[in-house]
């Protein structure tokens, strides 16, 4: 008789967006997802905040993102395994911040990737192993002010920097409005591809964790974005998790891969800031008409637009060293600032898959889903993933 085959190794990933816990209570913050969190095998999170009692505003970037390390507690008690530190807060109140929130996340048992003290640092990935499953995390920034990317001598985060070019759109208007067109550094783009394959050698599941895109904006996709994403599924990587522009962003699927292009905001405590009336923030908001940031007595350590309460909870299942299944948890972002997980006939939690589905098709991806429970699945199909690609 054949003998039975061995059950599938399966681990289950979890990943959210954008985290940066600064209050008064800080478990308070993902007390309502904490068990949805801790049941995945790995959860990850993109860190947004330093923590610190040390350092001093940068001046090159709009204001200082820093908190105290107690805050950092609620990411080990909530279940995080492994969190991106590549974005363009990283370097707000200059190294010794930098290198505080490091030790911490260390301390707390919580891997980091996507910077470091030098260039070589950032790029090396974190590994996480679960049931005999190697999951590798590269991350990287786009988003840098002046100084915040990590060089062979200074400390930062992995760059995937970027050109803009702006094309007249109509030939004989002189002064029409610009086509945009964005195009990653090749020397970046090249070390990544080296990483990724790099990081496939040693793990089974390499995931890609870019902070990058345009901000507040739902359905925009940055050329860059799917530059970046193909270019890594490409090289080897099996899942794409991108993060920074504060709403959620379309899924795209790729060669039977998915992208996530902005899991959007998850905890994200801003008490209205004091430099609101800033000529910086000013002009930020004036570009972006009211999806900025703003006072809301309603929300006050939450001063975003109403469509950045939309967030979600990503899954992946892998088999045997192979993503066979993603899909989300609406979650909504409450008056205290805490992330709430829906259930399927909640009308907050049908908006959210209804705004997914819109933006996704606005930006020309075919994303087909179905409900499973609370959850919504994304087929990872060949032939879907196919129909996707050639949207």
């Amino acid at each position: 008789m054949p003998e039975p085959a061995s059950p599938a190794r399966v681990v289950e990933l979890r990943a959210v967006g954008d985290v940066a816990v600064n209050r008064a209570e800080p478990d308070s913050a993902l007390t309502l997802v904490a068990d949805e969190l801790r049941a995945g095998d790995v959860t990850y999170g993109n860190c947004e905040s330093t923590y610190s009692e040390r350092g001093e505003p940068n001046p090159h970037s709009r204001g200082m993102v820093r908190a105290h390390p107690r805050n950092a507690e609620a990411y080990s008690e909530a279940g995080f395994d492994v969190m991106s530190f590549a974005n363009n807060h990283h370097l707000d109140a200059g190294e010794e911040a930098f290198f505080d929130t490091l030790t911490v996340l260390a301390k707390l048992g919580i891997a980091s990737c996507g910077a470091g003290a030098n260039l070589t640092e950032s790029r090396r990935p974190a590994i996480v192993e679960a049931n005999g499953t190697r999951v590798a995390f590269l991350a990287y920034s786009s988003i840098l002010w002046p100084g915040y990317e990590a060089t062979d001598d200074s400390a930062g985060a992995t760059p995937l920097r970027v050109t803009t070019t702006y094309e007249q759109a109509e030939l004989e208007q002189p002064g029409s409005p610009a086509h945009i067109h964005t195009t990653v550094y090749p020397e970046d783009l090249a070390a990544m591809v080296a990483d990724v394959r790099a990081a496939k050698d040693v793990a089974d599941v390499v995931v890609l964790a870019p902070h990058w895109g345009l901000h507040f904006v739902p359905a925009t996709i940055a050329e860059y974005e799917t530059e970046i994403a193909h270019a890594a599924i490409d090289a080897g990587a099996d899942l794409v998790l991108g993060c920074h522009q504060h709403v959620v962003k379309p899924i795209q699927l790729y060669k039977g891969k998915a992208i996530f292009h902005g899991l959007g905001n998850f905890v994200l405590d801003v008490p209205t800031p004091p430099n609101l009336d800033s000529p910086g923030i000013q002009e930020m908001n004036a570009l972006f008409d009211g999806y900025a940031i703003g006072r809301d007595p309603a929300y006050p350590t939450y001063p975003f637009h109403p469509v950045a309460r939309r967030t979600m909870i990503a899954r992946a299942r892998i088999e045997d060293g192979r993503v066979t299944e993603v899909g989300y948890l609406p979650c909504l972002i409450n008056t205290q600032g805490q992330p709430a997980p829906l259930t399927a006939d909640d009308p907050a939690s049908v908006e959210i898959v209804e705004h997914i589905a819109e933006i996704s098709a606005r930006a020309g991806f075919e994303v087909p889903t179905r409900r499973d429970g609370d959850w919504v699945v994304v087929p990872l199909d060949a032939t879907v993933a196919a129909g996707a690609m050639s949207s």
